[in-house]
């Protein structure tokens, strides 16, 4: 063979058969992907590990050429150890180990004994494949990598699994659009109503694991499944050992801060006005008829207007008006739904949905304002939301000036700023003040007591230590709130299913658009620091 100084030597994904002839030792060398690559060197050293003189420079050629041809590289042939090679590759986390064999054709045959000795000089005692090895036996005069011995993998635990027999993210309100364009809400209810003795979330219990085994013969420990607390508040009760939630008396069921709590329902059989005075309620309160200006209702819960707002309610739940809010102020943490809003004011940290009109408003959601129906108009005031305006129609052919913000402020992006500045010191002091109450407990273990200097340095520091964590909580917990805002600022956009006209302006961060000119079926959105829009 004609030897190239040139060649790369340093290839492996080789795997080799050595065949004894009348005239020589022959060498094949095939390429292919491997479990054991062999290298130059390696095959050098197994060659003569087997008393067979070798070329250094025919070898390397044969390597790198790896034609699959027998090449011959020795003339000798008595007094070589000529016995299939073996060899053993277990994993990393000792699950599974393989077998090279590496036949020496016309050689010495190995017996089933020989390959059970090197597994038990490997310490393989676990999960041997009786059947690989009798297949190893047979086709001992072919290369083989095979799978000799796999040992029983670990099975983690399962956790917990609550399962919620209500809906935590409240009733899902779709009101229906008519064929006239206006939309029914006689028939909509924000309320879950539940009985006393509901049930309302069951636990299935965690899971222990199941136990692996190396090949080794050693036990590995599986992961237990995670215990999960059901999340009793107010007005629940646990029962059948802490594994059912039901509810302890009848009410509207909600989810929130991780509780499940029932709230009862107030009902007021007409309207809020000198009769009733203002009302203040911890649960829900369904009015049958209007609020009047000058009252105000407050409620933990939702809160339900079969007539109008003319007044002002302050809930921590949904607020539904059959009507209109009409020169009425309405602040709600959950969303709020009405007919149109006249020279009024709502406040969201949901979503507001009208289905008629808002006209010369002043209009707060943290997420989004839809405006539906035949008008579906938006009109004077200022309307500022999170993410997302729909509407039929914005501004008016006067040119009415319509404020309209999409987006976060800059005060929110400042605040952001803030935080992680305040973070940085904040939790260097607190690695600092650990690693003196460590060394102050360690000192204790040893010692059985601290000195009266000590020790008051160690109560001082763990009051610290207190402090800074429910501080670094409480700047963390605002800074994901922030992010998520941050987050919904690409999702900022205002469509128009029909006219906006001119006097309507846009701000999103810190971009103005000043509408000139009608444009229908609009929809803007910021690109960048650019507001632009698209013609659907």
């Amino acid at each position: 063979m004609e030897k190239n100084p040139e060649v790369n030597y340093n290839k492996e994904n080789r795997r080799f058969l050595l065949t004894r002839k009348s005239d020589g030792i022959y060498l094949t060398a095939i390429e292919g992907n491997l479990l054991f690559p062999i290298s130059v060197d390696q095959l050098c050293a197994k060659l003569l590990k087997r008393k067979i003189p070798i070329d250094l420079e025919l070898i390397k050629q044969v390597h790198i050429e790896a034609t699959g041809q027998e090449v011959v590289i020795s003339n000798v042939v008595n007094d070589v150890d000529d016995k299939p090679l073996i060899d053993i590759r277990v994993n990393q986390d000792h699950s599974e180990a393989y077998l090279l064999l590496v036949p020496f054709i016309n050689g010495t045959r190995i017996e089933k004994q020989d390959i059970e000795d090197v597994l038990k000089e490997s310490k393989i005692t676990y999960g041997i494949k009786d059947n690989a090895l009798t297949s190893l036996i047979e086709k001992q005069n072919e290369y083989n990598e095979i799978l000799i011995a796999e040992g029983r993998p670990c099975i983690p635990g399962e956790d917990a699994v609550l399962v919620f027999h209500f809906n935590t993210q409240g009733i899902e309100i779709k009101p229906q659009e008519l064929s006239d364009g206006t939309v029914d809400f006689h028939n909509l209810d924000l309320i879950q109503i539940v009985e006393d003795g509901a049930l309302l979330v069951e636990k299935k219990p965690f899971q222990l694991g199941e136990n692996g085994i190396t090949i080794y013969g050693e036990e590995r420990k599986a992961p237990s499944g995670k215990d999960k607390r059901l999340p009793n508040g107010k007005n629940t009760q646990l029962v059948e050992n802490n594994l059912k939630l039901i509810a302890a008396k009848t009410g509207h069921v909600v989810y929130v801060n991780k509780k499940v709590i029932v709230y009862p329902s107030y009902e007021v059989r007409g309207d809020v006005d000198f009769n009733t005075g203002n009302i203040t309620f911890n649960g829900n309160v369904i009015i049958f008829g209007n609020v009047n200006s000058s009252f105000t209702v407050e409620a933990t819960g939702d809160v339900e207007i079969h007539g109008n707002l003319e007044g002002v309610v302050i809930t921590q739940g949904n607020l539904q008006v059959k009507k209109g809010i009409v020169r009425g102020k309405a602040y709600a943490g959950g969303s709020i739904y009405a007919r149109y809003i006249e020279n009024g004011l709502a406040e969201s940290k949901g979503d507001i949905v009208v289905t008629d009109a808002i006209m010369h408003s002043d209009i707060k959601a943290d997420n989004k304002v839809i405006v539906g129906g035949k008008k579906g108009l938006l009109v004077g005031g200022k309307c500022c939301v999170g993410e997302e305006i729909q509407a039929r129609n914005i501004g008016s052919q006067l040119g009415t000036l319509t404020i309209l913000e999409v987006g976060i402020c800059p005060e929110l992006r400042q605040e952001y700023k803030d935080i992680n500045r305040k973070l940085i010191p904040l939790k260097e002091n607190y690695t600092k003040n650990d690693k003196i109450i460590r060394t102050l407990q360690e000192i204790k273990q040893k010692t059985g007591e601290l000195t009266e200097n000590r020790q008051d340095i160690y109560l001082k520091s763990t009051r610290l230590q207190y402090r800074m964590t429910q501080e670094i909580e409480e700047l963390i917990e605002r800074k994901n709130e922030l992010e998520i805002l941050f987050k919904n600022m690409e999702k900022a956009r205002i469509k128009v299913r029909g006219t906006v006209f001119s006097g309507v302006n846009i701000f999103m961060g810190k971009s103005l658009y000043a509408v000139i000119d009608e444009m229908k079926n609009v929809i803007f959105n910021l690109e960048g620091h650019d507001i632009k829009y698209i013609i659907l």
